[in-house]
């Protein structure tokens, strides 16, 4: 990192983070370099601090004189708070690529990829009643640190039996209702009272929690009196989606989701995006933190958008189909001229599922005339729209609509509609975005595109390298920007990684050596592949 690039910051980058008066402070270049060398090697706060006393090739990397005394660990601390305010910890990416780009190790208007992982907070799985129960206790500790006079007229010995350690009642607790009630009423006393009394002590974050989650949580019947809420299909007032619902009194950044019968969990998502031209090294040029709850398709935008700030657009983003909606890839085309490969779901009507009877494509589309065709010559005799649709990743919808003149008489109109007595109605996006649909469906049947995409399952070893060799599968911190900044620091860790793999220029890699059993077959001049890519091809 120093012997090739002199180092990946300088203090001058750093200008705006820090006032300009006062004593001076320690330089940010070696901190954020400290930083980044903690997640590589995976130490604590309080190991990088003595690695930077004690280690000389700390000392090397950093810049800094053999009798060096370092800094206190906290520092640290200190540090990452500062990149978790807006969107620096962005900014250290984006410098960290460009001295990277300035030595020639990455360049634009190659082939990326980019994949999603999930990201487990750094809190306990909790119940409903666990959840409410422990937001009371969290809130207790935050007013016993900050006020605690507050609590003398308030707490007594049952409070102290429900509150007086951290909850775990599991997910059959004794006596559920009597519980719940309990909770509940503690923490609407609770509310209540710090808000008579307690001024801005009831603007604590862990206040703040508690009332949000008493929110989700519970309703006044009509007569005034506190009740559990139960799911709509339970006869209930409802619960609030996994968008919005608070998993934890500690981070209520975190969300739960659920990915099919298989994946469930509590926290973000993170996307990781990297190159992978044949020629160069895969380097990490875009992370992304998000909700759980966000849909992968969401997130393109944003990453091509951050990339066009670094000036390393694609000209090729492979991705899985989950970032396939139909919207976005029509404004990387336009917007950034990036191509987005991937596979495009599938007409989604009934005749289409079953291979049988008129499916949407069987129509023909008169844009110009704003008519729709049927299979039997029939024309449509309304057209209405574009609407927009209840999905954000979904593009805008175009009804075109036959009468029931038209479809009763139609000796098809078996295969063409399962309705009794309305007519046939078909619906299909603009035409830009028609085009663009019927272009990429096209191309993803040939053998060519098929070999290119092929590429992309190589991000799934990245993710697999962030989550278990670098530990990002668990957030070391509480909250989405300091996951943010961990997902960053260790982005930047591994690029430092696998460049530090790489020969001196003007060397060539050497190639790994064959197997005994390999020799054998080049002995004999049998045929074997070179790659398991090539395996059933």
């Amino acid at each position: 990192m120093r012997d090739r690039l002199d180092g990946l910051w300088r203090d001058e980058d750093f200008v705006d983070w820090y006032p300009r008066d006062g004593r001076p402070g320690l330089s940010p270049a070696q901190l954020a370099t400290v930083c980044v060398l903690q997640f590589l090697l995976g130490l604590s706060d309080r190991q990088a601090a003595e690695a930077v006393r004690c280690r000389i090739d700390f000392k090397y990397a950093l810049a800094m004189e053999l009798d060096d005394p370092g800094f206190h660990h906290s520092v640290l601390t200190d540090f990452r708070d500062r990149l978790a305010e807006d969107d620096r910890a962005d900014r250290l990416l984006d410098l960290a690529l460009a001295r990277l780009k300035e030595a020639g190790l990455v360049r634009e208007r190659t082939t990326q990829r980019t994949d999603s992982t999930h990201v487990l907070a750094a809190v306990r799985d909790l119940t409903r009643l666990e959840l409410v129960t422990e937001a009371v206790r969290a809130a207790l500790e935050e007013v016993s640190a900050t006020a605690p006079h507050l609590l003398d007229d308030l707490v007594d010995d049952d409070w102290a039996v429900r509150y007086g350690r951290p909850v775990r009642l599991g997910k059959n607790p004794t006596k559920p209702m009597t519980r719940i009630l309990a909770a509940g009423n503690d923490a609407v006393r609770l509310l209540d009272h710090l808000y008579r009394h307690g001024a801005g002590r009831a603007h604590g974050p862990r206040v703040q929690a508690l009332r949000q989650i008493m929110v989700q949580n519970y309703h006044q019947d009509a007569a005034g009196r506190l009740r559990w809420r139960t799911a709509e299909k339970e006869d209930g007032p409802g619960l609030p989606p996994s968008a919005r619902a608070i998993v934890s009194p500690y981070d209520i950044s975190a969300r739960y989701a659920r990915h099919g019968h298989i994946i469930s969990w509590k926290g973000f998502t993170a996307h990781l995006t990297e190159t992978c031209a044949p020629d160069t090294p895969n380097v990490i040029t875009d992370v992304a933190t998000t909700e759980a709850t966000t849909h992968d398709s969401q997130v393109l935008p944003g990453i091509h958008t951050r990339l066009a700030r670094r000036r390393l657009l694609p000209a090729e983003h492979l991705v899985d189909a989950g970032y396939t909606a139909l919207p976005h890839l029509h404004q990387a085309t336009w917007e950034h001229q990036v191509t987005v490969s991937g596979p495009l779901k599938s007409n989604p009507t009934r005749q289409h599922r079953q291979n049988e009877g008129f499916a949407r494509d069987d129509f023909h589309i008169d844009y110009d005339k704003r008519q729709v065709i049927c299979p039997r010559g029939q024309v449509s005799a309304g057209w209405h729209g574009p609407y927009p649709t209840s999905s954000p990743t979904a593009a805008p919808l175009i009804i075109a609509r036959f009468t029931k003149s038209q479809c009763r008489p139609c000796p098809d109109r078996p295969r063409c509609t399962s309705t009794a007595d309305d007519a046939r109605k078909v619906g299909f996006p603009p035409r830009e975005h028609r085009d663009l649909q019927l272009r990429i469906r096209a191309e993803q049947q040939t053998p060519e595109w098929k070999a290119r995409y092929a590429v992309r399952s190589g991000v799934e070893g990245t993710v697999n390298e962030f989550a278990y060799g670098h530990g990002m599968r668990r957030c070391r911190y509480r909250g989405h920007g300091k996951a943010h900044v961990q997902h960053v620091l260790t982005a930047i860790a591994v690029n430092i990684e696998r460049l530090s793999g790489r020969p001196p220029a003007g060397e060539t890699s050497m190639s790994r050596r064959p197997t005994a059993f390999q020799s054998y077959l080049d002995h004999r001049g049998i045929h074997r592949p070179k790659s398991w890519r090539t395996l059933g091809t």
